[in-house]
């Protein structure tokens, strides 16, 4: 009873790397950080559903009324779950600490810092307009990096935040040197490995700073057998991988 105790004063909420995606009355649970999927049942899904827009007793009580279940065995059943969700990392008491939050100067600093010095390694290394092989290998150790250290969600925040606010287009021949470039560079790095997340994650990125050109970083799942795979759309062409094979994956998060 002491679990239940300390629970009742809390509120939860989605860890930053995880994504609920209802289906009629059953809620999947996405956890992007380890490649994990997860499916609740009718009532669990109900339970997590007002977990995180109600309180914890509120949730009990509407849980207890609609199955008309006693409510202190909803009560040890909303525990359990919450347990384990928690266990997990699925479910989240408090926001973790992120320094770079709003108010936070640091951010803003160390973005600055990391452009100039970007604008300075773009001068030296890649003085033309396309971006070239050291580049991208460059992009592609830091992004292998920066996904580990920050995590999928930290990470793409703060790389957006070097990217350029016009959008314009650019011929197909451009977009697939970029792609073709990428991938040769990727499977070069033997000592780390680049799956799709950091090809993906760098293709977007070139895209939107050296050619200011509006792509999309997709994401998908695949059930059977459960995958999470990441592409980029640009003008109608598929980038870091062959679109028969994204076709495969049902998108479930995009960033424009």
């Amino acid at each position: 009873m002491l679990t239940t105790l300390t629970q009742i004063g809390q509120s939860y909420q989605l860890h930053r790397d995880v994504y609920l995606f209802k289906h009629e009355n059953v809620i999947n649970i996405l956890d992007f950080r380890r490649g994990q999927f997860y499916g609740l049942d009718e009532i669990a899904s109900r339970m997590v559903d007002l977990i995180l827009e109600k309180s914890y007793q509120e949730t009990i009580t509407e849980i207890s009324q609609l199955y008309e279940v006693p409510e202190a065995k909803i009560c040890g059943d909303l525990s359990e779950l919450l347990n384990s969700l928690i266990e997990k990392k699925i479910l989240v008491t408090s926001p973790p600490p992120n320094k770079f939050t709003e108010g936070n100067l640091w951010p803003t600093i160390l973005i600055a810092i990391f452009k100039k010095l970007g604008l300075i390694g773009r001068k030296l290394l890649n003085p033309q307009p396309d971006p070239n092989a050291y580049t991208v290998e460059i992009l592609l150790t830091l992004s292998w990096i920066s996904l580990r250290v920050l995590g999928w969600s930290r990470t793409i925040a703060i790389w957006q935040k070097w990217h350029k606010s016009h959008r314009k287009d650019i011929d197909k021949e451009t977009i697939e040197n970029l792609d073709r470039l990428l991938r040769e560079t990727a499977s070069g790095k033997l000592f780390l490995p680049m799956v799709c997340k950091e090809r993906a994650l760098v293709a977007y990125h070139l895209l939107r700073t050296f050619y200011g050109c509006p792509a999309t970083l997709m994401v998908g799942i695949n059930n059977y057998p459960f995958q999470i795979h990441a592409w980029v759309e640009c003008q109608q062409l598929t980038l870091t991988d062959e679109l028969a094979h994204c076709e495969q994956f049902t998108p479930v998060i995009s960033y424009s």
